[in-house]
């Protein structure tokens, strides 16, 4: 079960302190983290969660978060994967928390990690807390209107599958935005930033651009496919026969444009397969994701695309993913900041982006067989 957007503002108060900005826009950051936590403990308390005599205000959110995390996971490294912590983190703050509030909270086994009574009472306790919590956060989001233009750059996958379908939520709270999407590969939304002509950007396949912040966002997989049905009889033979990355080299490959941010990741991972990237056709490089599929379901060659923009074509049999057992091309979408803290209607987009990443994950990825983060 994925965390919803209250309980992620309810564990990570300073991440989503934005939510009581709304309510009195001149608190610090300091006193905003203060009032969650003592809406979050307050809420804990009246809902007698045990008889236990212990300080909640010892009990850090994150470490709640966590808690949560473990349990509807079941595995340590699981949950370790979708906080993006390592587990010895994961693993000392459960300790952590145990040590607190005096109980066991999880049987460890050789095949993960189970509730102990204690454990199902403190997350079902919680889970009625965060119902709590919903009820008051909407009542604070109803108390100043955000208005204005959300300006946004983004590379063309995102800007595509995720940031329309983000502002659609968005604009549901606050009707009066609107939406301003500059879209680029993802070069051009980076100089953007460097240049400050914006301030926010959602970009693929990098992990670090120098004089900007990047933060992972969503994660995405790569696939090579070819169309269903391949007129060339010679290729399509060719085309069969590839059960390595280097097996590709002398068969016609359909890109991206350079700059683009999959083709980088698509090259990078070649690369590091052991594949000469001066012996791959490049004779095809077009500006778009479209014009791509156009040529791939022609019969033109193979191509590299997201998992998130080729799967209706995959759905409807028009291509198919050309399975390559030792190629596995995984990338993060990233939020792109150009410097210091974000603020204004953007900074507003980005923290409830980021509330509800896991709710935009789910749907998608059981259409495109690929695992959540």
């Amino acid at each position: 079960m994925a965390l919803s957007p209250i309980r992620r503002f309810a564990l990570s108060p300073f991440r989503h302190g934005s939510q009581l900005r709304r309510e009195n826009p001149s608190l610090s950051d300091k006193v905003r983290y203060n009032q969650c936590r003592t809406i979050f403990h307050q809420s804990v308390i009246t809902s007698h969660f045990s008889p236990l005599t212990v300080d909640l205000n010892r009990v850090h959110p994150i470490l709640l978060q966590t808690f949560l995390e473990v349990a509807e996971a079941g595995q340590i490294s699981e949950a370790a994967r979708r906080l993006h912590l390592s587990q010895p983190a994961v693993t000392g703050q459960i300790r952590r928390l145990e040590s607190n509030l005096e109980r066991a909270l999880f049987i460890r086994t050789p095949r993960g990690v189970s509730l102990t009574p204690e454990g199902t009472l403190l997350r079902d306790r919680l889970q009625g807390v965060f119902a709590a919590l919903e009820e008051i956060v909407l009542e604070l989001d109803q108390t100043r209107d955000v208005t204005g233009i959300v300006t946004i750059g983004a590379s063309t996958t995102v800007a595509r599958y995720f940031v329309p379908r983000i502002f659609v939520r968005f604009h549901h709270y606050h009707p009066t935005t609107a939406l301003k999407l500059v879209v680029g590969n993802t070069d051009t939304v980076l100089d953007h930033l460097r240049e400050h002509r914006l301030g926010l950007g959602l970009v693929e396949g990098l992990t670090r651009s120098p004089g900007l912040r990047l933060e992972p966002f969503i994660r995405d997989e790569i696939i090579p496919v070819c169309a269903a049905r391949i007129p060339d009889m010679k290729l399509r033979r060719a085309i069969e026969a590839v059960k390595a990355p280097g097996d590709l080299q002398g068969l016609p490959l359909i890109w991206r444009e350079p700059g683009a941010g999959t083709r980088a990741v698509v090259e990078r991972h070649l690369e590091g397969n052991g594949v000469d990237l001066r012996k791959l056709d490049y004779r095809f490089e077009l500006g778009s994701s479209e014009a791509i599929k156009t040529l791939v379901i022609a019969g033109l060659g193979i191509a590299f695309l997201s998992s998130w923009e080729i799967q209706q074509e995959i759905s409807l049999g028009f291509v198919r993913h050309l399975l390559i057992p030792s190629l596995h091309i995984d990338r993060a979408y990233s939020w792109a900041v150009s410097s210091g803290d974000l603020g204004g209607l953007a900074g507003e987009f980005y923290h409830f982006a980021n509330s509800i990443r896991d709710e935009l994950i789910p749907a998608a990825a059981v259409r495109a067989g690929i695992p959540r983060t």
